[in-house]
């Protein structure tokens, strides 16, 4: 592992940075404009890869998506959920990297589990999915709170996880299983208050969503295959039961 640039950032900022890499559903790509070289920022849909990468369903004919083309240099803007008080006093997350096709069928499956409405225009011809590649962190957690980040903090380990990612759909029904009451318990939210599913899982937790609410459950230590995947799921609901 490359040693940080500055001090180890704080436990706080690695979970925010992870936190907003993986719950992030829409962002500000910045791609160098084939017309001039001048930056354009557009609004982008995203998804995390498995080791959380962030993963984008692009049309051939938008015009980042051209950009992307020429010059697969790009840089994301992620921010936290809106709230009262000042925004820029909330966790904010920019990634550059290259941005390349990512033919992975599991990568457009994440994808439209976290974004279903663009399921009405995902089999279009001209749309596909793309993956950003992070080579570069910047991250600002709110006010005097900027830590320096490297890749190996932000991005789940490499491994051998072709069992669990085969195991996706079931582990998740498993999930679905629990009930509302659970669910809602491990979403942090008031039982029925919102109706939550299960959208997407990873060695390190889960996400879930309530319309356009997301939440995590992140595990303590990681888990590579199914059972130790369910494993981690029992402590968490142990650790959540109510007493």
């Amino acid at each position: 592992m490359p040693p940080h640039p500055s001090p180890a950032p704080s436990p706080s900022a690695v979970s925010d940075a992870k936190r907003l890499l993986r719950l992030a559903r829409v962002g500000a790509l910045a791609t160098i404009d084939g017309e001039g070289g001048a930056p354009l920022t557009t609004l982008v849909g995203v998804a995390s890869d498995w080791d959380g990468s962030p993963l984008f369903l692009m049309s051939e004919l938008a015009r980042h998506t051209r950009n992307l083309a020429l010059d697969a240099r790009a840089s994301l803007l992620l921010t936290s959920a809106g709230g009262r008080g000042d925004p820029l006093n909330r966790p904010r997350l920019t990634v550059g990297g290259p941005v390349t096709p990512r033919s992975d069928p599991t990568s457009r499956q994440r994808y439209l589990r976290r974004n279903p409405k663009a399921g009405l225009y995902a089999s279009f011809a001209d749309f596909s999915i793309r993956r950003l590649q992070i080579e570069t962190i910047h991250f600002n957690g709110g006010f005097g709170r900027a830590d320096a980040l490297i890749v190996a903090d932000l991005l789940t380990p490499d491994g051998d996880i072709g069992q669990l990612v085969e195991a996706e759909p079931r582990l998740l029904q498993e999930v679905q299983s629990l009930g509302v009451e659970t669910i809602s318990r491990l979403a942090g939210s008031p039982v029925g208050r919102k109706i939550w599913r299960p959208v997407g899982l990873d060695p390190e937790g889960f996400d879930l969503a309530a319309g356009g609410t997301t939440s995590r459950v992140d595990f303590l230590f990681p888990a590579l295959d199914p059972e130790a995947w369910r494993e981690r799921l029992r402590e968490k609901l142990a650790t959540s039961a109510p007493t």
